[in-house]
């Protein structure tokens, strides 16, 4: 003490130098919990209902027990206790047994498989079509690719950094799947998603970066660095999903450390475009999110209030009311007005 006063640090360089706060957007909806204590729900897939897309669907793993689907008023609709699933992920369109079905495939950490469901387009019923074995050692991440000939493959990686391809079949009407490429991170990946669009592949590798390589099985697995853990992405990287319109292609990334949402170009050279929270909606009693691991997106029109598509994630925190992990729907068009991203809709 000098004079009698108390030297203080002026407070205008404390605010000169902090980050801008992080815009938030609220949830619309959140979904009854998983049935299963702790850590539990991890990663969810949107169904897309073609023939009336306000009946589409959310399938959400339960990492302890299973697959629960849910529809968009976050209503639980199944609970299939097939074992410890970790992702998941879906395509429309998938020959099999002489007719067309939609089809699910997650990674059982139970049994290092991938475990397959077909969704009937007609009843919105999810049912088990089987296990495929693979040569995972510890199964972990999972996405999905179809390509222009129509071919169905579902990646998967294992937490020592590999990834294995698989061509999804109908071995004489039962579900099997051929092994067509592999390919490896340095480390633990974990989120995945496929640019079915452009023949593109995003990997997560969790403690690094998120690469981009070709999709293509008959093509070089060459990694290229889309962005890398730094100022607005910080680890664990987690899930990785996809924003598509005729004139968007946006890729979302949950920054599990900061609990934000990050928002890249999905086309080179990966220019970033904005960051995001999911916060308290107190209006409707729903809590804020945090420590996601996956997450899904569709640009599909919904129905209010997602007709610009929906972005579901899942929250490792439920507090309104304190009950098991559960998932939060948000209506992109809230997204796309706090990123200033175009409106461009298909």
């Amino acid at each position: 003490v000098f004079g009698g006063k108390i030297p203080r640090t002026p407070w205008t360089h404390t605010s000169l130098t902090s980050p801008p706060p992080i815009p938030l957007v609220k949830p619309a909806i959140q979904t009854d919990a998983v049935p299963s204590l702790g850590d539990a729900a991890d990663d969810p897939a949107i169904w897309v209902n073609k023939a009336n897309p306000e009946q589409s669907l959310v399938l959400g793993t339960d990492k302890q027990g299973g697959l629960v689907v849910y529809d968009l008023k976050g209503k639980t609709q199944q609970f299939l206790p097939v074992g410890r699933l970790n992702n998941v992920d879906v395509r429309h369109g998938f020959h099999f047994n002489g007719k067309q079905i939609d089809l699910a495939v997650a990674s059982n950490r139970d049994h290092n498989s991938l475990h397959v469901f077909a969704i009937d387009p007609a009843s919105r019923l999810v049912t088990e079509m089987g296990e495929v074995s693979t040569t995972a050692q510890d199964i972990y991440g999972l996405c999905m690719y179809k390509n222009k000939q129509g071919d169905i493959y579902t990646i998967v990686n294992d937490k020592d950094g590999r990834f294995f391809q698989y061509r999804m079949q109908d071995n004489h009407g039962k579900i099997d799947a051929e092994l067509v490429r592999e390919f490896s991170v340095s480390s633990q990946p974990e989120g995945c998603v496929a640019d079915d669009k452009n023949h593109r592949l995003f990997v997560g590798e969790e403690n690094k970066a998120v690469w981009a390589l070709d999709a293509r099985s008959n093509k070089a697995a060459t990694l290229t660095e889309v962005m890398s853990v730094s100022e607005h992405l910080k680890a664990d990287i987690e899930g990785l999903s996809l924003y598509q319109t005729q004139g968007e292609d946006y890729l979302v990334i949950s920054s599990q450390g900061n609990d934000s949402y990050v928002v890249l170009d999905a086309l080179p050279p990966f220019a970033y475009r904005g960051v995001f929270r999911v916060g308290f909606n107190t209006d409707l009693g729903i809590d804020g999110v945090s420590e996601t691991d996956g997450l899904d997106v569709t640009s599909v029109n919904l129905g209010e209030p997602w007709h610009q598509g929906m972005l579901v994630v899942q929250d490792g925190r439920n507090r309104m009311p304190v009950e098991n992990q559960n998932f939060k729907y948000v209506p992109w068009s809230d997204i796309a007005d706090q990123l200033g991203l175009s409106a461009t809709k298909k």
